[in-house]
């Protein structure tokens, strides 16, 4: 089937007439119709309508040219149809839109012998009108207006198709915008529509040509869909390097993540971008929507980067992921792992007044990678349920036997990671190793984010309130880098704040993180919480955050991360070690 091919404006209306008059005169195409026509394009008969001749000039149609039923630059094309038909013996279809009146119409050319063809000529408007319609149903996120995740992969198709053949470079950027989830649950249905649609507004307004490819340049736009809830695509179909898909990227990261005013209230949002090209990291749709998925699940897992390329196929990703899962399995049953300690100190007096358990991996097992590379494969296989749980028991164990050496007042405080705190047995689960090692709740401190705090907060605090009950105190760790409002910390049962030690690092040079944790900490002590601050290196940053009001110290400046041996001896060492632990 030949393209569509865009009409002109028909003349005036005609009127009726005992005699055809040329169609270049009329203002309609004839409706359905049937034409047998000559090789010449001599009309030999004509069924049907048509709205600009009157009955008496239909009947003295044979033997008239096919000029007197359609226009000028379509009997053009007509005729060149005729001839081809009958030179090939095979069926031609053409759609023609009318200019003048928007409708559409669909010629069909079919020889009959070896110098006649008929001609079905219709209008097929309302037919065009539906299939746009349950096109638009089946391809476009009725949320956003933009296209789905059904389009992209066809049009992505049609894009490495036409790149195998002329060769060239594509990108496909795939987003998740991290926080959606607490978006939508503190703003509403309504509201979240209305967050969805302003960040399809922003990919759109951000791009060139989105969605709207040009005649005979269709490399040269880009496709914005949305692929489910929380996640975007944009396909580039025409990009030379990898830094250019960078740069796209970031841009539309920076658009995204602009506040969004919904009544009184501003909602900031993150994002996590993976980036995948054609061909390299996949040669068809299906490989590259994958990759890019896979990229932009490790710029999420990733403190440091908010977006990613996709370094080499899936399938060797996965195979390094199950590799440093069996790893990690098989360091946890042999016992692989180790706990390190710091000290906190008052402020006040420099007394250590608790201790938190760090984890350390085996270096021999798992090599150089990050502490949060592990975390994060922890929590990807589900095995950070076993590993919390060991933690939390060695590490009781071992403040069991400090309070027996001379310091009973010692405080433990053990991070909890976002997928044992959705655990309903965690309660349960804790207060068995708490019965086994001995240890006293009072003495235990949890340490949360900001981003599992909001969680429990839609369901009024559940977990929270049953650690409180089991005696344990409760503290937001990172504080000022998460989703918590200070409603929800208001309302919640939590005992403490740590200012994130990203604060604390320019303390002393960036008046903006000196005023940042001055209003912390007042803000924390109206509502009558302790204060922490990590990550202390030096002698001043300590000074001037004790004069700023935080209650309790923690950082190399006064002991590094050390084996459970190497942390006894400095308890034996340090004055006041042994009568910490009264809070406030």
């Amino acid at each position: 089937m030949s393209a569509s091919r865009a009409g002109t404006r028909i003349g005036d209306s005609g009127t009726e007439s005992d005699h055809p008059e040329s169609a270049s005169d009329c203002e309609t195409i004839p409706n359905d119709s049937v034409v047998l026509v000559s090789a010449d394009g001599t009309i030999c008969s004509f069924h049907g309508e048509a709205k600009q001749l009157s009955a008496a000039s239909i009947e003295e149609l044979p033997g008239s040219g096919i000029e007197v039923l359609w226009p000028d630059e379509l009997v053009t094309m007509i005729r060149k149809d005729i001839r081809k038909v009958l030179r090939n013996r095979k069926f031609q279809i053409e759609r023609f839109k009318d200019g003048h009146n928007g409708r559409q119409y669909e010629f069909v050319f079919v020889a009959q012998g070896r110098d006649r063809v008929l001609i079905v000529a219709r209008d097929i408007s309302e037919q065009q009108d539906a299939i746009s319609r349950m096109h638009n149903l089946a391809y476009t996120d009725k949320i956003t207006g933009l296209p789905n995740r059904e389009y992209l992969c066809n049009q992505l198709s049609e894009i490495t198709d036409n790149l195998h053949l002329k060769g060239g470079r594509a990108a496909l950027i795939c987003i998740e915008v991290n926080d959606m989830d607490l978006a939508a649950n503190s703003s509403g249905k309504k509201n979240q529509d209305k967050i969805l649609g302003e960040l399809a507004l922003r990919l759109s307004g951000s791009l060139r040509g989105a969605n709207q490819p040009g005649e005979g340049n269709e490399e040269r736009y880009s496709i914005v869909a949305r692929l489910d809830f929380r996640q975007f695509a944009v396909a580039l179909p025409d990009i030379e390097t990898g830094t250019d898909a960078a740069g796209v990227a970031s841009r539309l990261s920076d658009a995204l993540q602009l506040p969004i005013k919904i009544g009184s209230r501003e909602i900031g949002l993150t994002v996590s971008v993976g980036i995948a090209l054609f061909p390299q990291d996949g040669a068809d749709a299906k490989t590259l929507i994958e990759n890019a998925c896979a990229a932009m699940e490790d710029a999420k897992n990733s403190h440091s980067e908010q977006q990613e390329f996709h370094s080499g196929t899936l399938e060797v990703r996965a195979l390094q992921r199950q590799d440093l899962a069996l790893e990690l399995e098989a360091a946890l049953d042999q016992e692989g792992f180790s706990l390190n300690f710091q000290p906190i100190v008052r402020a006040a007096d420099r007394n250590v007044t608790s201790v938190e358990a760090l984890l350390r991996w085996p270096q021999a097992v798992l090599g150089s990678r990050s502490i949060q590379e592990v975390i994060s494969l922890a929590e990807y296989t589900g095995l950070i349920i076993r590993l919390g749980e060991w933690i939390l028991r060695r590490a009781c164990e071992q403040l069991h036997d400090w309070h027996n050496s001379g310091h009973p007042e010692l405080r433990l405080a053990v991070n909890l990671s976002a997928q044992e705190f959705s655990r309903s047995d965690l309660v349960q689960r804790i207060a068995t190793i708490i019965d086994e090692t001995g240890v006293e709740p009072r003495f235990l401190d949890f340490e949360i984010n900001e981003h599992v705090l909001f969680r429990d907060a839609m369901r009024d605090f559940t977990m929270c309130r049953q650690l409180k009950a089991l005696g344990a105190r409760l503290a937001v760790d990172d504080f000022g880098t998460g989703a918590c409002s200070l409603a929800n910390l208001s309302r919640s049962p939590v005992d403490a704040v740590k200012i994130d030690g990203s604060f604390v690092a320019h303390v002393l040079s960036s008046e903006n993180d000196q005023e940042a944790c001055a209003a912390a900490t007042a803000m924390a002590h109206k509502l009558n919480l302790e204060v922490t601050a990590e990550s202390i290196e030096t002698a001043a940053q300590a000074t001037l955050l004790q004069q700023l009001g935080c209650d309790y110290l923690q950082g190399f400046l006064f002991f590094q991360p050390s084996s459970a041996s190497e942390f006894g001896v400095y308890l034996g060492n340090v004055p006041g070690a042994d009568k910490g632990g009264e809070t406030k």
